[in-house]
């Protein structure tokens, strides 16, 4: 019986430790990307021009899609 209590007691360490292992592995990725991303924030905003122009580029072939999809539908009305 006491070996039991013993194998029981080993285990449940171990799950507490793989448990805090598995938190601080968590926390330490939540707060590299967070800091990843407030480093790299200035130099996104300052890449602001290309990135209007490829929304205006993606506008445009949203329109295009949906032109085409309009197209297809009435094709497919009797």
């Amino acid at each position: 019986m006491i070996e039991q209590d013993i194998l029981i007691q080993e285990g449940i360490d171990l799950l507490l430790t793989g448990m805090i292992i598995v938190f601080t592995f968590l926390i330490l990725l939540i707060f590299s990307v967070n800091l990843l991303r407030v480093l790299l924030s200035p130099g996104i905003q300052n890449n602001g021009l290309s990135h209007n122009t490829s929304e205006s580029s993606a506008q445009v072939k949203n329109e295009t899609h949906h032109k085409i999809i309009k197209e297809v539908l009435e094709g497919m009305r009797p």
